[in-house]
């Protein structure tokens, strides 16, 4: 008797170990055909896109609402053809006069973000699907809320190029991989066409060019470290400012001791910077000034000379304005109209197009 009852008893505990072990199986059977099905939803509505530091960001396939808090690439958004789908921008957007005449609807935007601090709780009310922005706390605050967020940033030619296939691949459409595409190749135009026609220029025919950030103060220059700085070594120029730095502080002893052949005032109050510089008496001898070439940079729907696409454009007024002699045949009204109709789909005026390139907003 006692051997049956160990028998049964062995059965019993069989029966419990198999009836254990099919219901186990049968349990991660059920969360792997899960976890199968949400990843293959998630694949077939999303997609990878790497931002500029090399990071892979899951974003939807179609970006339908973006949040750009970097306002210079408010202008890449509009450029590939994806205004529509803005719905948070920066107070810096909304005071750029040239992006509101041709987008006024980025007036009428929230302003989530100030500088690096972003309100993760008005994010969150406006709902994007995603965010593009140059501040890496942004990101990270996005992202710990559970919104897909990208940066995007440059310093040079090649990581701008860069930034705009990145706001192309984040919009998602056909329509803004193909505005990408003919971007980059009209720079690369640009590029090669300034290089071949001012290649192999022995240094001491470089005009000496001073860059001053903004004309509210003139203390400010840029460096070699720079976009500006590219852009001064790209057109056959020389800067001034030797160190090795984005924006350095320079005196107007330091400007006499450099004697540049030009100086670039940049910025939207660049007029009040030219006066400053042609009225002071301590500058009087700097070529530049017995010249009349202090300058203001063309702004356009960003500061041409610094962020924007229209950098493409600064090439070519740069290098007309170092080496007239060698750039007679590039027409700089026609190219700005040509761009703003074949990037923006908006038909410059002749006198909009010159205001542009002489640093002047839009006609009142």
């Amino acid at each position: 008797m006692r051997h049956h009852a160990v028998a049964a008893t062995l059965l019993t505990a069989t029966l419990l170990v198999t009836g254990c072990t099919a219901e186990n199986s049968s349990d991660n059977a059920a969360e792997n055909a899960a976890e199968s099905t949400t990843q293959t939803t998630q694949e077939e509505t999303t997609r990878l896109l790497t931002d500029i530091d090399g990071t892979d960001v899951r974003v939807p396939k179609q970006v339908t609402r973006l949040a750009d808090t970097w306002d210079v690439n408010n202008q890449f958004v509009l450029m590939l053809g994806g205004g529509d789908t803005l719905v948070a921008t920066t107070e810096e957007a909304k005071q750029l006069p040239w992006l509101t005449k041709i987008y006024p609807h980025v007036t009428e935007l929230p302003t989530p973000a100030s500088g690096t601090r972003l309100n993760v709780e008005e994010l969150k009310e406006i709902n994007p699907e995603m965010l593009l922005t140059s501040s890496k706390e942004q990101v990270e605050a996005a992202q710990a809320q559970g919104i897909p967020a990208a940066r995007v940033d440059f310093d040079d030619f090649e990581q701008l190029m860069k930034s705009v296939r990145i706001t192309a691949n984040a919009l998602g459409t056909e329509e803004a991989d193909q505005k990408a595409t003919e971007y980059v190749t009209y720079m690369e135009r640009n590029l090669k066409m300034v290089a071949d026609r001012l290649g192999g220029m022995p240094g001491e025919k470089k005009p000496k060019v001073l860059h001053i950030v903004g004309g509210e103060d003139v203390t400010q220059a840029d460096g070699p470290d720079s976009l500006v700085g590219e852009w001064i070594a790209a057109t056959g120029a020389r800067n001034v400012v030797e160190e090795v730095v984005d924006v350095t502080t320079v005196t107007p002893h330091d400007i006499v001791d450099a004697a540049p052949d030009f100086i670039i005032v940049g910025g939207m109050e660049a007029q009040l910077g030219v006066d400053k510089l042609v009225n002071d008496p301590a500058l009087a001898n700097v070529p530049a000034v017995k010249q009349g070439n202090v300058v203001k940079n063309p702004v356009g729907t960003s500061n041409w000379g610094r962020y924007s696409a229209e950098e493409a454009l600064q090439l070519l007024w740069a290098a007309k304005l170092f080496h007239p002699e060698k750039f007679e045949d590039v027409d700089l009204v026609a190219e700005t109209q040509q761009f703003y109709s074949t990037f923006y789909g908006y038909e410059l005026s002749t006198e909009d197009a010159q205001r542009i390139l002489d640093g002047e907003g839009p006609a009142a």
